[in-house]
């Protein structure tokens, strides 16, 4: 089984209103444990993949969807 068949693509829905200034929603790549190995921003610009995993990512109190298949979200040109 590869390592992309283990991860797992989110594309974040957070509603930010009432803030003074814009958060992007991005499609964001995490491993089995978690962790951002990677992300997409959005508008579908080039996929960002980290040497090492982050961490210190956190879902709470933010809202995601799952995206399938993940390889469609990792891949290097525009989607």
């Amino acid at each position: 089984m590869s390592i992309k068949s283990k991860l797992r693509a989110f594309k974040e829905i957070t509603s930010w209103e009432g803030l003074e200034y814009k958060v992007p929603n991005h499609v964001y790549i995490l491993n089995p444990h978690g962790h951002l190995v990677g992300y997409r921003k959005t508008g579908g610009g080039e996929y960002v993949q980290f040497d090492k995993p982050m961490k210190q990512f956190e879902k709470s109190r933010r809202k995601f969807i799952e995206l399938f298949p993940v390889e469609k979200y990792m891949e290097s040109k525009n989607v």
